[in-house]
């Protein structure tokens, strides 16, 4: 039996309870309204793939207008308007001119409480030079920073992480390490608990949020109960932190029957779980160390008494002497139930097999 491709495309159904920015094919970030797909692409505007995100907020209020009185400024700093188009096109991008002083002195920063000691927040914004190049320092209120950029003339964004310490939190932008003057385009600064940036959120007065994307297919007459085959091709995340999901196929409830394949971070190991009538049948680690920020192929085949992950050519298989479940109604991508413990990745291809391939065709499905 052959490969089904349109049935993925038409039975793909995505739920978001708000806007998402997306990069477009012409490079530009652009608004995709609620439930629309959020197909990313790079500068150069080659699709990266669906990206699969869940919740997360943007912890800074008025993320681009750094004239703001809650963006403070340190003496001789000065924020003026600019003409140059922003990353989303329009001319909300603003000029900093930073006069280079030792012990980043000199900088922009916005005083941000509530943070949890020791948790993981990133700081992202977009940022070029005026002209030339320019030396950049992200972070530097609690103490020394060792973050530096060198930006030239095309937006980037740049980004930092680290866990927060006990003190109020300001990310701040400054020349400390060089000591150098610049003259710098800045445009929505971003600040969410997390080891790594998600999509732009922006904000105007208070924390913005961004809701999670539900993204499941529906099984119906194409998908064959009992048996079948699941190829992902993903681009994983910059980096991440505990449990993420690949997709769950359950029936009523995650519960009940399931077969759950997943990437638990801090073991760095694939793991499947098959669960039927409420019992665990499978629960087992894989091999793992999923390169971060790279491309991916994992298949996931079953049928009645067998489950198998293929990954990088390497295929493991489940202890056999089981019956699959043969009432999965609900396939969820990229997320726990929809809701939680996302893979903030792209995917960028699934193919289905309505039977279990052979191992041999599994290896060589999985490698990229």
């Amino acid at each position: 039996m052959g490969l089904r491709y349109q049935p993925l495309a038409a039975c793909m159904k995505l739920a978001r309870a708000s806007t998402k920015l997306i990069r477009a094919e012409n490079g530009l970030l652009e608004i995709r309204s609620n439930d629309e797909p959020g197909y990313d692409h790079d500068g150069l505007g080659r699709r990266l793939g669906l990206l699969i995100e869940g919740a997360a907020s943007n912890l800074l209020r008025y993320s681009t207008a750094f004239d703001n009185a809650l963006w403070e400024k340190n003496s001789g700093v000065v924020v003026s308007s600019s003409a140059t188009p922003a990353p989303d096109g329009t001319t909300t991008a603003m000029q900093l001119d930073l006069p280079g002083t030792a012990g980043g002195a000199d900088g922009l920063y916005q005083n941000v409480g509530g943070l949890v000691a020791s948790d993981s927040y990133c700081f992202a914004i977009w940022m070029r030079a005026v002209s030339g190049t320019a030396d950049i320092t992200l972070g530097g209120i609690d103490g020394p920073s060792t973050y530096g950029f060198t930006l030239d003339e095309n937006w980037q964004r740049v980004w930092i992480a680290e866990p927060a310490s006990g003190a109020t939190r300001y990310p701040k932008i400054s020349t400390a390490i060089s000591a150098l003057p610049a003259s710098i385009l800045i445009w929505n600064a971003q600040l969410e608990a997390g080891p790594v940036p998600t999509s732009d959120i922006i904000s105007n007065g208070i924390p913005a949020a961004r809701a999670a994307d539900d993204v499941r297919l529906d099984p119906g007459d194409w998908f064959a109960q009992g048996q079948g085959t699941l190829v992902f091709d993903i681009h994983t995340a910059k980096d991440w932190a505990g449990i993420w999901r690949i997709v769950q196929l359950y029936a009523s409830s995650l519960n009940d029957d399931h077969l759950d394949l997943g990437y638990d971070s801090d073991a760095d190991q694939l793991r499947i779980s098959l669960r039927k009538g409420g019992e665990p049948i499978v629960t087992q680690s894989l091999y793992g160390t999923l390169a971060k920020d790279s491309r991916h192929r994992i298949a996931l085949a079953w049928d009645d008494d067998e489950v198998s992950v293929g990954l990088d050519g390497v295929v493991l298989s489940s202890p056999d002497g089981f019956a699959m479940p043969r009432n999965f109604t609900n396939i969820v991508l990229g997320s726990f139930g929809g809701t939680d413990k996302a893979m903030n990745g792209h995917l960028r291809n699934l193919a289905y097999w309505p039977e279990k391939l052979s191992n041999a065709r599994l290896s060589e499905l999985s490698t990229v």
